[in-house]
């Protein structure tokens, strides 16, 4: 009985294995089942998908379940999800060929979808950006941006494979419509542009070259010579959410509405603020404000100025020739005279005004004048310049003629008389400097100016130096600038120690302060 009990346990194992061997026959070649050997589950977001043996490339299983996913939705997924594999040994789990498993995870991920982007076009320009769905809507919009100032739309918006040669940046430029069109600008279904006839920057270049050098048969130039966006105006493929994309006229507003961004300006001699302000499209307290000044006059030559301008995000430069008429004056005829100081010029003949028409060749931006220059004139009625003779020697300066000291009494009227120069009372023994480099015509005693020191001046000048209590020069000797010629004191009609200093001018004694400071 042992013997017959063992022998239908035999036969039940042995069959047990038969039905094993043939459900892995019949699995079929898209799966097989696992018998106890080591295989790999694979989850996505902790919920486990399929399994699949141990050499099946998960990895690229996603990354294909994921691209056919993206190319049936025609666009960029923002997909948020984790996939990972774990080590598993099970008998009788179904495992997954590669192909199978990408379907299964192509399914699976298909739920972890957050939102489809879309594919566009970002105008970038600094720090502004708008998406459109083409470039044709890009140029629309570009060129939408310059027709007010081009009724005849005479320019066109080209769109240029960036120089940089950085992969997918575009450059947006105006060129002439006509010269636009001898431009084949090759467009890909993709949206690419590698087929930029090579120099056609040299060509449009060339272009604005030959309206300058060729004008018209008059030799005049009018109306708009060339138009182009101040701003780089780059362009590149993008993918966004739908609610992203662009309202042109929106857009349009956007771009071409003024903002104020702060520019630096540099004071120039003879400025000031109210200029600056009417310049600059802005206000003076707005500048003071914006650079705590103490009040509108505290600003000096070569002072940084932080100044805010309205200005919109994208600007047109135009060069436009215009023809008008205008009386002028020639420049004055300059004849040098090498004796006389440069304070010093005659009129030798009065100048003549004349008229004339001219052409200008002027540059605006954003519709403010950069600049101007003429190409041409035709004069009707010639100017005659003035002839002017002028010195070229500089005259001599003057400095204080002590150091230190205490300002005591001005130049004016004084105690029922005139006071005819400056004081500064000092120690007895300060020395006493030449204000100016001449020639010393008196070194003496001179009643009410008791010891007293007379120089003359290559200008004509004489500077005084009174009541000192020595004297350190003689009529005669030369003196350069700042040397020493007296020590003071309170010689001559004086109420203490002190120095008195004049300076004539043709004879006539003037404020010396006007001269040297105090």
């Amino acid at each position: 009985m042992h013997k017959i009990k063992f022998t239908r346990k035999a036969a039940v194992q042995s069959a047990v294995v038969t039905a094993a061997f043939f459900v892995v026959l019949l699995a079929g070649v898209s799966e097989r089942t696992a018998i106890g050997q080591p295989y790999q589950n694979i989850l996505v977001d902790g919920q486990k998908v399929a399994a699949a043996g141990r050499k099946a490339d998960v990895a690229r299983a996603v990354r294909e379940a994921r691209r056919e996913l993206s190319a049936e939705e025609a666009g960029r997924l923002c997909m948020d999800y984790e996939w990972e594999t774990v080590p598993a040994r099970e008998p009788f789990e179904k495992l997954l060929t590669e192909e199978a498993l990408k379907e299964a995870l192509k399914e699976a991920l298909r739920e972890k979808i957050i939102n489809k982007r879309e594919r566009v076009y970002t105008v970038a320009i600094d720090g502004y950006r708008a998406n459109f769905k083409s470039l044709a809507e890009v140029r629309v919009f570009l060129d939408k941006v310059k027709a007010p100032a081009d009724e005849q739309n005479a320019y066109q918006t080209l769109i240029l494979k960036d120089d940089s040669h950085i992969s997918g940046i575009l450059n947006a430029v105006l060129t002439e419509a006509e010269k636009a069109g001898q431009t084949q600008e090759i467009i890909l279904p993709g949206g690419q542009i590698p087929g930029v006839v090579a120099g056609v920057w040299a060509a449009v270049a060339q272009a604005v070259e030959d309206h300058s050098l060729n004008p018209s048969e008059d030799g005049y130039q009018s109306g708009v010579l060339d138009m182009e966006f101040v701003e780089d105006v780059k362009v590149y493929e993008n993918y966004v959410n739908a609610d992203q994309l662009s309202d042109m006229e929106e857009e349009l507003i956007e771009v071409t509405k003024e903002k104020e961004s702060n520019k630096i300006y540099v004071v120039e001699s003879g400025d000031c603020l109210s200029v600056i302000a009417i310049d600059h499209d802005t206000t003076v307290s707005s500048i003071v404000a914006l650079n705590q000044l103490a009040d509108a006059d505290s600003i000096r030559e070569g002072q940084e100025l932080v100044i805010a301008v309205p200005e919109p995000d994208l600007k047109l430069r135009i060069t436009a020739g215009e023809v008008y008429e205008e009386d002028y004056t020639m420049e004055p005829v300059i004849r040098e005279n090498d004796s006389w100081f440069t304070n010093q010029e005659v009129v030798r003949q009065e100048g003549t005004t004349g008229h004339r028409e001219r052409n200008d060749v002027v540059v605006y931006e954003n519709g403010i004048e950069i600049s101007r220059e003429m190409i041409h004139e035709n004069i009707m009625t010639e100017s005659v310049p003035a002839i002017i003779e002028r010195g070229t020697i500089i005259p001599p300066t003057y400095i204080k003629p002590i150091s230190g000291g205490r300002y005591t009494s001005g130049f004016g009227r004084r105690w029922g008389r005139m006071h005819t120069g400056v004081d500064w009372a000092c120690p007895t023994g300060t020395t006493v400097y030449a204000s100016s480099g001449g020639t010393v015509i008196q070194a003496s005693y001179n009643g009410g100016y008791g010891n007293n020191v007379v120089i003359s001046h290559p200008d004509g000048r004489l500077t005084r130096y009174a009541h000192n209590s020595r004297l350190l020069v003689r009529v005669g000797q030369t003196v350069k600038q700042g040397e020493a010629i007296a020590l003071s004191g309170s010689t001559g009609r004086s109420t203490g120690p002190h120095v008195h200093f004049e300076i004539y001018i043709n004879g006539a004694a003037v404020n010396p302060l006007n001269y040297i400071g105090n």
